[in-house]
């Protein structure tokens, strides 16, 4: 089934609605007992052979690298080598999964049936699951998948159960083991657990990194992995991490294999079940434990349908092939098991390398009709935050929205037409408004407050009560921003900064991106080529036009602003987070302090109705993105009684921005 769509096309991949396929084949039942056919791997040199739990635990423990640490621990801890050994046997048993198919068909057939009542399509692109089993026989394969919701790894697994792909070994955080009965459900189905910080503990590192390696070097099992470490609760890319990457990568470095297969996939989806439960996280109130009562008392969900997801599996990448030249194997093939360390270059390239999958999240990532929806209405809220709003006017915004993405080259997935997917998302989010009736020519649309506990941080609970469907809305708008960011950054330049030297834009929209590049994730070094590419696509859509003598001239006036204000909020927001900073309290407390104080000030912007003030901003993501950044820039200097401000670096950076967005907000807090 292709999914119908509007825009350029720009080889968007056919998509196969797993729902159907499980129709066919006689239900969830037939499904999991179906007689399977998954390659089984095999190392560099020898027959394909599926190695026992007890054979991948032998070689861990007896492998050089956690041998020697055990001698290395052994004496520095003055004790037994048997006590060392037995902690390292512990660490494994902690973190390692206990696959077998039983089980996964037994949990299968309970996530089929849930996956039934939950959606009305899970959509994949078959033709390149079919490429990545055949590549699977020859290499290891790693999934290297997008994080929005816990469901992310059970879809990934039930669909390469489908396509007979080997079922990946997940890694899972520690904090997974304490739902007791899911967490033995979830280990026999392939997860084993890490702890979110290794520390200086070399026991562990050593069992944890030879444990992952086998699994790549015997080619055991496909490996999934999520390059951003935990779900995004704002709905759009985070900041990756390279710890486990890098761990991945150090077989090939190494030379014990002869290639890796990297598989990046975006996961989409119509409603996240956890929307409200981030909203709540993202205001500060702390994240409850896992646990398995927590997943009973959601079945309530299961009444409620969440309407489609989209799992895009990308080009699988050649390790071999993508570093090339860049990464001198022969520099690291010599060291020693225990001592392995990556020299400057190595890390460049694998942190370049992290950043280029999440690239490639955004890129084959689906549009929907809603995401283009809540930021039409955010936008609404910008002019009135208490205004009411109307289904003709929101169609208006949302259709006028989708004409500009066309135009620059975005494809926006419409299933039907306009007015009926978007009346479609209306019913299935009916939950944030008032009741209204949806079958009407024309309709009014009220949010309604959502319930706080209790005041935080010199919040009023009004404020945080209405915050909570600004968040959620703030989450889905966030899934398109990646489409116009640097768009949006280049035309804020030209109509703000009054510049238009095209090496003055550039160096501009370079800073910028600097300075964001925790919200609007990009290869690092490669801001120079993003400007190309970006200023080609406004120049090719008619927005823009650089003149002989290299001058960036506006053809399109009104395009260019509301591609401005599309981006100018996530700038307005980390402006309002400097603001905290005060030449009166020149040392930086803590940061948990911080985000506090900056929430009580966007609060009080709010109250007083000042201009370019979301309730959204008051999220702790964008607040911690904006201290972060300022690290980056050296703005906190070390001092014998602490953190010390830098005001005269971050005076610079402040009037640097304002220039940008033309704001007053720092004036008024």
């Amino acid at each position: 089934m292709s999914i119908p769509q509007t825009g350029r096309q720009i080889n968007y991949p056919e998509y196969e609605n797993f729902l159907d396929h499980l129709e066919k084949k006689g239900g969830p039942f037939k499904f999991v007992t179906a007689h399977k056919h998954f390659p089984v791997g095999s190392k560099v040199g020898t027959a394909p052979k599926a190695r026992s739990l007890a054979e991948i635990r032998k070689s861990v423990l007896e492998s050089p690298r956690v041998k020697s640490v055990i001698s290395e621990e052994t004496l520095r801890r003055k004790c037994a080598p048997e006590d060392v050994r037995k902690e390292a046997e512990e660490i494994l048993d902690e973190m390692s999964h206990t696959f077998n198919l039983y089980n996964v068909r037994s949990f299968g057939y309970a996530v089929c049936k849930a996956m039934e009542k939950l959606y009305d399509g899970i959509y994949v692109n078959e033709q390149k699951l079919l490429e990545i089993r055949e590549r699977s026989k020859r290499d290891c394969v790693i999934f290297m998948p997008s994080h929005k919701t816990y469901f992310d790894f059970l879809l990934l697994s039930l669909i390469c159960f489908q396509y007979d792909i080997q079922l990946p070994a997940i890694a899972a955080g520690q904090d997974f083991m304490s739902m007791k009965f899911m967490a033995g459900v979830l280990r026999r189905s392939g997860a084993f657990f890490m702890r979110r910080s290794f520390g200086t503990d070399q026991l562990y590192w050593a069992v944890f990194s030879e444990y992952v390696q086998t699994h790549v070097v015997n080619n055991d099992r496909t490996v999934e992995f999520f390059v951003e470490a935990t779900r995004s609760r704002v709905g759009k890319s985070l900041h990756p991490k390279y710890g486990m990457l890098q761990m991945i990568l150090e077989p090939y470095l190494r030379g014990s294999v002869y290639d890796i297969v990297i598989v990046p996939v975006s996961m989409n989806y119509d409603k996240i079940l956890e929307e409200k439960l981030y909203a709540y996280e993202l205001l500060g109130f702390p994240k409850p434990k896992e646990s398995t009562g927590g997943l009973l008392k959601a079945r309530e969900i299961l009444n409620n349908t969440h309407g489609s997801c989209f799992l895009t599996f990308g080009d699988p990448i050649s390790v071999r092939d993508h570093f090339g030249v860049s990464l001198h194997r022969n520099t690291f093939v010599c060291q020693p098991d225990s001592q392995f360390v990556l020299d400057n270059q190595a890390k460049v390239e694998i942190k370049k390398f992290a950043h280029h999958v999440v690239e490639i999240h955004n890129k084959n990532a689906v549009i929907t009709v809603w995401s283009v929806a809540c930021m039409v209405i955010l936008q609404t809220f910008d002019r009135d935050d208490q205004a009411t709003l109307t289904y003709s006017t929101v169609y208006s915004g949302v259709e006028d929205l989708i004409t500009l993405l066309n135009q620059l080259g975005t494809v926006v997935n419409i299933q039907g037409n306009l007015d009926k997917n978007l009346r479609y998302y209306l019913s299935m989010h009916a939950d944030l408004f008032e009741p209204f009736d949806g079958t009407a020519q024309d309709f009014q649309l009220k949010f309604i407050d959502f319930p706080v506990a209790h005041q935080k941080q010199g919040v009023p609970i009004k404020v945080m009560e209405r915050a909570v469907s600004r968040l959620i809305l703030t989450t889905y708008s966030n899934g398109m921003i990646h489409a116009v960011d640097s768009e949006g950054i280049i035309c804020a330049i030209l109509r703000n900064n009054g510049v238009t030297s095209l090496a003055k834009v550039r160096e501009e929209f370079c800073w910028l991106h600097n300075l964001m590049k925790r919200e609007f994730v990009t290869v690092p070094g490669e801001l120079p080529q993003l400007f190309e590419k970006t200023l080609r696509i406004l120049t090719s859509s008619e927005i823009l036009v650089t003149d002989s003598d290299d001058v960036i001239r506006i053809l399109d006036e009104k395009n260019v602003e509301i591609l401005s204000k599309l981006v100018l909020p996530y700038f307005y927001n980390i402006e309002m987070a400097f603001a905290v900073f005060s030449p009166k309290k020149p040392m930086v407390s803590d940061l948990g302090e911080m985000v506090g104080t900056v929430q009580k000030n966007i609060s009080d912007a709010y109250q007083n109705r000042l201009p370019n003030t979301r309730l959204s901003f008051l999220s702790t993501e964008p607040i911690k993105n904006a201290f972060a950044a300022l690290s980056d820039l050296g703005i906190f200097e070390k001092s014998s009684s602490g953190m010390r401000t830098n005001f005269a670096k971050l005076h610079e950076i402040k009037a640097r921005l304002a220039n940008f967005t033309k704001s007053t907000i720092s004036s008024k807090l």
